[in-house]
């Protein structure tokens, strides 16, 4: 018997077959764990990559509303329609609870040269952050005993990235009152706050189309043109975008253009006693310049090399960094019709119907694009009519469909009723698809005048033959420099105020947006004209 035992388990002991069976089986074991660990992080990663879209989705979606107030209408709200969670645009079952966190910040990097978050404090990008936990199969029966993984995502975005086809009118007021100086603006000039709000813009703008490096006004996607008023001299116009040197600009405040013209150029008017005596004006100071096309736009003034992302050869650089000038305060003017006046030079329905008129034109000449109008004041409506030259002393004669006389009803062109004239011409723009912008630098509560003695102060009726709503209702009394400023904006979104321009007292707010500085309001409105980009979420 104990013969018969030994002999089985050295046999057992000896015998091969089967050996292999513990072994396959610890093998299994491990590569179950590294497929269900490999199946498992594969999951993760599709999760975290969904996570990323929809992080990219919320911030690019919310990049253009970092400066609205609006409940329904604002970053947060916007960008958390295209997160993952639950009820929103981008909800994924499989993901179970995602987490969505959106906050505005502000990047130094984004700021124009000289200024700093610090400074500014206003925020000029979204970041959003996705999270969410993804529960695992074979790692937990299998491995390692985990039941879930952490996934993450963040991205950061901004405007400020390549323009979309756009064609805007910058119309700037250049009247004497722009000369004062705006403590709360670094103690600089109100007009060059106002111009520095228009470099900001400009610098944030890139013309070019996607992947080009340079472009013309024939392969731009963004052409700009500059407006001031009151309208100046061709001779001083010239000057101002080519940056030679003169002291005051002679002006005219009367040159005043058809409410039906499809382009704009400078008028010129002659005495009708005298031939001779003649005059040529213009309100739009990139008219004629040497890089300028057809109807004074340009797009050769971003240069990402130089201060500000602005090209020093530019004719709109030139004019908005020193050369263009406001006029004095009671300037003399040349010519039969000049400025020698003692109730004021600041009349708006003119320029607006310039503008327009540029931007028609400008519309024709780049197929498939879009007109904005963005229109800059800080003061009154206070024209007074220059009674021994005008209306009856000149007469247009280039172009011949030019303005040359006073309505005498408080319809355009007119003394009277000035601030209701500037409410239908932007109303006029609107109907025509321009998109209408308004910034108001400082607006009184008082200041709509009229030379009726018999009416006072006060616009007394109101001319509005398109059928559209106001963006603020006003009884006819009670019509302001700031509610006109309100209802020459196409949309409430589109109607900005800077009332904290030292020594206004003004209390024109703006209740849509966050923005107050002009830089700001400047960056907030050329977010309209730019497409939203990712930026690195360590950006700073």
């Amino acid at each position: 018997m104990k013969t018969l035992i030994k002999s089985f388990a050295r046999k057992a002991l000896h015998d091969q077959r089967g050996q292999v069976l513990p072994w396959v089986a610890l093998a299994t074991v491990g590569l179950l764990g590294m497929g269900g660990l490999g199946i498992d992080v594969g999951r993760a990663y599709v999760a975290q990559a969904q996570l990323q879209n929809y992080a990219n989705a919320g911030a690019l979606a919310a990049a253009g509303l970092v400066y609205n107030t609006s409940s329904t209408n604002n970053a947060t709200t916007e960008a958390n329609l295209y997160s993952g969670s639950s009820g929103d645009d981008n909800a994924n079952p499989a993901l179970g609870t995602v987490h969505t966190t959106v906050s505005t910040v502000c990047l130094d990097i984004l700021e124009p040269s000289g200024s700093t978050c610090g400074t500014s404090g206003q925020a000029n990008a979204v970041r959003v952050k996705e999270s969410a936990t993804v529960p695992t199969y074979f790692m937990k029966l299998v491995t390692f005993g985990h039941s879930t993984i952490d996934v993450a995502a963040e991205a950061t975005a901004s405007m400020q990235g390549q323009s979309q086809p756009w064609n805007v009118a910058i119309v700037i007021d250049a009247t004497g009152s722009m000369s004062t100086t705006d403590s709360n603006c670094g103690s600089v000039t109100e007009f060059q706050c106002a111009m520095n709000g228009v470099q900001a813009m400009l610098g944030s703008t890139n013309p070019c189309k996607a992947g080009a490096t340079s472009c013309t006004n024939s392969t731009a996607n963004f052409h700009v043109a500059l407006f001031g008023f009151p309208e100046v001299s061709t001779a001083s116009v010239s000057k101002e975008n080519a940056c030679s040197s003169y002291s005051t600009p002679s002006f005219q405040i009367y040159a005043l253009p058809s409410t039906t013209a499809t382009s704009y150029t400078a008028i010129e008017y002659e005495e009708t006693s005298n031939h001779s005596n003649t005059f040529t004006s213009t309100y739009e100071v990139t008219l004629g310049a040497s890089d300028a096309d057809a109807n004074g736009f340009v797009s050769d003034y971003y240069d990402p090399t130089k201060t500000n992302n602005l090209s020093t050869s530019s004719s709109i650089v030139k004019a908005i960094t020193g050369c263009m000038k406001p006029i004095a305060q009671a300037g003399s003017g040349t010519g039969g019709l000049n400025g020698a006046q003692n109730g004021g030079i600041t009349y708006y329905a003119s320029v607006i119907y310039a503008a327009q008129a540029a931007l028609t034109a400008e519309a024709t000449l780049n197929a498939k694009t879009n007109n904005a109008l963005i229109f800059l004041s800080d003061g009154q409506a206070n024209l007074v009519a220059a009674t021994a030259d005008f209306p009856t002393a000149f007469t247009a004669v280039t172009p011949t469909t030019a303005l040359n006389t006073l309505t005498g009803t408080g319809a355009y062109p007119d003394t009277t009723d000035e601030c209701q004239q500037a409410i239908v011409a932007a109303q006029k723009a609107a109907a025509a698809g321009t998109n209408v912008y308004s910034v108001a630098y400082g607006s009184e509560q008082t200041g709509c005048y009229s030379t009726n003695a018999a009416t006072g102060n006060t616009d007394t009726s109101l001319f509005s033959p398109f059928p559209r709503t106001l963006n603020q209702t006003f009884a006819i009394s009670a019509l302001t420099p700031c509610i006109t400023m309100e209802n020459i904006a196409s949309s409430l979104g589109n109607f900005y105020s800077d009332y904290n321009q030292s020594g206004s007292g003004s209390t024109c707010q703006d209740s849509s947006h966050t923005v107050t500085s002009l830089a700001d309001i400047f960056l907030s409105i050329a977010s309209s004209f730019t497409k939203p980009r990712l930026l690195p979420n360590t950006a700073t």
